[in-house]
């Protein structure tokens, strides 16, 4: 297996401007030299007007409303802080969308069903263009889908985000005919925009095995080219050392391109008096897992 691992963290609210510490600056100066390839920011969800506060197609991250009627609304400092995240080890940027127990497809699907069976014209149109525009850096919508596996507005979701200039990855856990049929459909209109998948191999994907999904794909779309495609995820709740014995039964498999971990949040609340002490931690034990050397 190469050496080249992707190695992303999922981070949500620690990201984001507030009185606590560390700072956010510091907890990307922190991610910058952790060995971490890849930041997914998250969760990002979709206003809908049952919330008060929100309309449909509103950008929301966490519970701070961001962008509403093609404007940015949040803090003044945060997209300087987010652009300035690539360097060093930290290469790429995302934003993931979704999460368990919220309703952002089914407000896609509302929207997308209200709207003759498309997203064009739309304010959610118009807020993700503002959305590239102000974080140039994010260049990939991560697509967490739990809820409402509904294919055409998801597809179609995608293929809006791909007009505007992003790539896609997945994030799924189950429902494999969904996420392989969805691929299949993206790779028929834009080949190549799904980068990767971030396969969930814990919690309700605790008995994930990335070779399994890289057969439902292989299955489904004959002769496409699973080769390090799936980055394979652990949480915090594990240990460095146990995340290692976890991910270390997929070694060699050849479809994996790395590991995730879910959350940044929990490490840095781990490790409060050396934050980046806990991501190397965890960096270094996506490495053992696949067997690649770790720095000491």
């Amino acid at each position: 297996m190469s050496t080249e691992l992707n190695i992303p963290f999922y981070v949500e609210g620690a990201i984001y401007p507030s009185n606590s510490t560390p700072s956010v600056k510091d907890i990307i100066a922190g991610a910058q030299k952790s060995g971490f390839t890849t930041a997914i920011l998250g969760l990002y969800h979709i206003g809908r007007p049952e919330v008060p506060g929100q309309s449909y197609g509103d950008i929301v991250f966490n519970n701070t409303l961001i962008i509403t009627n093609g404007e940015y609304v949040g803090d003044k400092t945060w997209p300087e802080m987010v652009n300035s995240m690539p360097a060093g080890d930290l290469t790429t940027v995302c934003a993931s969308i979704g999460g368990g127990g919220v309703k952002d497809y089914a407000t896609l699907m509302n929207i997308y069903n209200t709207n003759g069976n498309s997203f064009s014209g739309t304010a959610l149109e118009k807020n993700f263009t503002v959305f590239k525009e102000v974080f140039p850096t994010i260049s990939i919508i991560d697509m967490d889908c739990e809820e409402t596996y509904d294919e055409p507005s998801f597809v179609a979701f995608c293929q809006m985000l791909i007009g505007i200039g992003f790539k896609i990855t997945f994030c799924p856990y189950t429902y494999e005919s969904f996420w392989v049929k969805s691929l299949q459909a993206l790779e028929t209109s834009h080949p190549g925009a799904v980068l990767w998948w971030n396969l969930q191999c814990y919690d309700g994907g605790g008995n994930n095995n990335p070779a399994d999904w890289q057969h439902y794909i292989t299955q489904g779309i004959p002769g496409f080219n699973t080769d390090k495609f799936i980055i394979a995820g652990d949480w915090t709740n594990r240990t460095p050392q146990q995340v290692t014995e976890h991910l270390s039964a997929f070694k060699g498999e050849t479809c994996i391109g790395g590991g995730f971990i879910w959350t940044l949040d929990a490490i840095i609340n781990a490790y409060p008096n050396d934050i980046l002490a806990g991501m190397q931690a965890y960096v270094n034990a996506i490495k053992e897992a696949f067997e690649i050397s770790v720095s000491a």
